[in-house]
């Protein structure tokens, strides 16, 4: 259990800070980021959505209580990271393995969330995921 949780925080730790640096690269480099959304057919005015969004999901991640929120969490960053994946893939320019890296560590969080976290959404202390409660 105690290594779940370590591989958990650092799976978390990772996702977390590669999604807070593409929050702070489309603040920065806005007029490149807008370039490359221009290019993979996506309007401008969705770098300020996605922007607010990975920032709220991100603290709904690391902070909510209920898992029902987690789930549309999990499923919004998803298809974020998977249609980014896709779109670059579609342009050819050779800039999509970033998103699949971080879907892989999306998977590593909700898989290993699940196991680490109580019913209250708490991270366990000494039960284990395999016994009954």
């Amino acid at each position: 259990m105690k290594t779940q949780k370590t591989v958990y925080l650092v799976a978390l730790s990772l996702f977390s800070i590669a999604i807070i640096g593409a929050i702070i690269n489309s603040i920065i480099n806005y007029e490149e980021v807008a370039h490359i959304f221009i290019k993979l057919g996506y309007p401008i005015y969705l770098i300020h959505l996605l922007g607010v969004f990975q920032t709220i999901g991100l603290l709904m991640i690391i902070f909510n209580k209920t898992h029902w929120i987690l789930e549309w969490v999990y499923a919004g960053f998803f298809m974020n990271l998977i249609l980014g994946a896709v779109a670059h893939l579609a342009i050819k320019d050779g800039n999509g393995a970033s998103a699949v890296i971080c879907t892989v560590l999306l998977f590593i969080t909700y898989i290993l969330g699940k196991r680490v976290r109580n019913d209250e959404n708490e991270m366990a202390v000494h039960k284990s995921f395999y016994t009954p409660y």
